[in-house]
């Protein structure tokens, strides 16, 4: 396979399958040979995830959604077997272009009681199956301490809400996580074209609630993204192990819902283990990186159907 690049990549249709197949082939590969178990969850899914981004469906007379993610059914998982991953198709109400498609395929693992330097290595060889190499890393942090003169290990991002605003030129009353969305996209992204960029130490106050807060530190998380080319690949995290702190946080972003409550009362319970770390990446933009593709589509097989 080839490492990403900003030329333009014309692929068959042989020779997207075949990229496809070979790689995630590689990846179960290397996920096996870890100790993780390979299973599946419910595509059709009872409750809604609150982002509006669900389908709608109706299976065998019942209403439903199609997932948008695989998330906390995977990790419900753990209660079973320490390691799983699974690979299957997730829906979005997005429209199509270069980098977004309704239909797509999501890896998305977890490991319990396994710590966020072995995520990041982890998260390392699975890049590197597509784009061979060794990473940069960027520390957001530090750099927004650079931007903004905060200290996150010290204090969080709360009054420095309109120094951002005003540096990426947005309206005063924006809210922070539209703001980091903002930053990291302007600022950021374009330092991963034509390489792999892990996106480190990213702060509390984004769009990710389920990230443990990093010990020692006001607003530092144990969660990082991974871009190349620039385009988002990868996410990961550790999870959060402080119930209450989870909750209020997702809550605070619309994103408690009755999955993550279901998980939250198996960790009460002594069911799932608390300490787990996980991530996702989008398969098909796994597939651009490895290929040099600038088009998203080229991996939706069968697209007539």
């Amino acid at each position: 396979m080839s490492p990403a690049t900003t030329e333009e990549v014309v692929l068959s249709a042989r020779e997207a399958i075949e990229a496809k197949s070979d790689l995630l082939f590689q990846i179960r590969t290397l996920l096996l040979s870890q100790g993780f178990a390979e299973v599946v969850t419910p595509t059709f899914r009872k409750a809604d995830d609150l982002t509006g981004r669900r389908a709608t469906a109706a299976v065998g007379g019942r209403n439903g959604w199609l997932r948008s993610m695989i998330g906390p059914a995977l990790r419900y998982q753990l209660a079973h077997t320490p390691r799983v991953f699974e690979i299957g198709d997730c829906f979005r109400n997005d429209t199509a272009d270069a980098t977004h498609i309704s239909e797509f395929t999501m890896l998305d693992l977890y490991a319990a009681d396994s710590s966020y330097d072995y995520l990041i290595e982890l998260a390392e060889n699975l890049v590197g199956l597509a784009n061979p190499g060794t990473p940069r890393r960027i520390s957001v942090a530090e750099h927004l301490g650079t931007t903004l003169g905060v200290d996150l290990t010290r204090e969080t991002l709360d009054r420095h809400v309109g120094a951002l605003s005003r540096h990426l030129g947005r309206p005063a009353d924006a809210a922070l996580p539209d703001l980091l969305d903002a930053y990291i996209t302007a600022e950021l992204e374009p330092q991963s074209t034509g390489t792999a960029t892990f996106l480190v130490d990213m702060p509390l106050g984004g769009n990710e609630p389920c990230a443990k807060l990093r010990h020692g530190t006001a607003a530092v998380l144990n969660r990082f993204e991974v871009f190349i080319d620039g385009v988002e690949v990868v996410h990961g995290y550790e999870d959060e192990t402080d119930a209450e702190a989870f909750i209020a946080r997702a809550s605070a972003i619309g994103l408690y819902n009755p999955e993550q409550s279901l998980v939250q009362k198996a960790i009460h319970d002594g069911v799932v283990p608390a300490r787990s770390v996980g991530l996702g990446i989008g398969i098909e933009r796994l597939c651009m990186a490895a290929t040099g593709a600038r088009d998203i589509r080229l991996f939706q097989q069968s697209a007539a159907f």
